[in-house]
């Protein structure tokens, strides 16, 4: 294993924390991860720091599915602030998972991450963690 990760409840969200080296492989998975936690701890609102994770260059076709899977995982389901400093090709990877329907935003800073994630209700997905109706 590359990398680890930890969680933190903060009570309005979580916190996810991913330490060690990029993997790709790994990397797929968290979207999972993170759906799981939420669900189980009833949060919708989660915050990922990225900060500690090490890399040289992630190539442009990794952010793509990395983003098409972001998407697909928690697309109206979960409001989610990636603290990622470095390159612009960030940038990328967000607006591949916008372009998807995911309530997903990169930012630099942790505090404007956090205040992303409590205060801005214009992005917010609609069905956030509502549990789907039952056919009658």
């Amino acid at each position: 294993m590359h990398s680890s990760y930890t969680f933190k409840d903060k009570g309005d969200f979580l916190v996810l924390t991913i330490k060690g080296d990029y993997d790709y492989w790994e990397f797929i998975k968290y979207p999972k991860i993170i759906k799981k936690k939420c669900e189980d701890l009833k949060n919708n609102k989660v915050l990922v720091d990225l900060v500690p994770v090490k890399y040289n260059e992630i190539p442009t076709i990794e952010l793509f599915f990395l983003g098409e899977i972001l998407a697909d995982t928690l697309r109206d389901k979960i409001k989610m602030a990636l603290v990622w400093t470095g390159k612009d090709e960030k940038l990328f990877l967000q607006a591949v998972a916008n372009n998807r329907a995911a309530c997903l935003r990169i930012f630099d800073i942790i505090k404007t991450a956090e205040f992303w994630l409590l205060y801005d209700r214009e992005d917010e997905p609609l069905g956030l963690l509502k549990p789907n109706p039952r056919p009658k």
